[in-house]
């Protein structure tokens, strides 16, 4: 422990003396439903607060989308959902600059889809459930998840409350009847958007919990 602490000592000593600035850490990309938040952490710097400018390449040139910013992220939410992307983001100190650290990325394939809506209707032996599929910012029409992938389908899952014993079905429809419940007993539901083509699933809902009614 000793050694390496007096090791990182020793490198942002050595920085300093240089006058190199170091690079951003821990670079990495957060897409939830296409909002792009590219996120680093600042590295140790004796001399003084850094400031950090994050680019997107575009037709073989750089351009520019947070410049000489303190925050450590930069929102890239703007970036065409299709195809392979190059980031890159720099720390500053005054008119000196680290090296650039870059990463690709591709919004369509590695953005995490967020957990759908839902609504529960109680009936005499069943649940009626509607589906809201995530919606995307951003967009000048309310967009959702399943507007960009044509192999949407929700995955289901639904148990007794206080039961270990949990029943899954699927559909690619933005409702489901669950029969054959018992009466005046509580279900918990839940639901997440699965895409077929992908064999990518996304994240459940909160649990929705409701009571059927009397069978009549």
């Amino acid at each position: 422990m000793a050694r390496s602490l007096l090791s990182w000592l020793g490198g942002c000593l050595l920085m300093s003396a240089l006058g190199m600035v170091p690079p951003p850490e821990n670079v990495r990309m957060n897409s939830v439903n296409f909002k792009n938040i590219l996120r680093w952490e600042s590295p140790a710097f004796p001399k003084g607060n850094l400031t950090f400018t994050a680019q997107y390449q575009s037709y073989r040139k750089f351009q520019d989308t947070c410049t000489s910013i303190l925050l450590t992220e930069c929102d890239f939410s703007s970036l065409s959902k299709y195809g392979d992307h190059t980031l890159r983001v720099r720390a500053e100190f005054a008119d000196e600059s680290s090296e650039w650290i870059n990463i690709t990325f591709c919004p369509v394939d590695d953005t995490t889809i967020g957990p759908p809506r839902m609504q529960v209707e109680a009936l005499a032996n069943s649940l009626h459930v509607r589906f809201f599929a995530p919606r995307i910012e951003n967009e000048p029409e309310p967009w959702t998840m399943r507007n960009i992938y044509n192999s949407w389908t929700y995955h289901v899952r639904y148990w007794k409350n206080g039961s270990d014993e949990k029943f899954s079905i699927s559909g690619q429809y933005d409702f489901e009847f669950l029969r054959n419940l018992e009466s005046q007993t509580t279900y918990c539901v839940q639901v997440r958007g699965f895409l077929s083509d992908r064999k990518k699933a996304g994240e459940w809902s909160e649990p929705v919990c409701e009571q059927t009614t009397i069978d009549d």
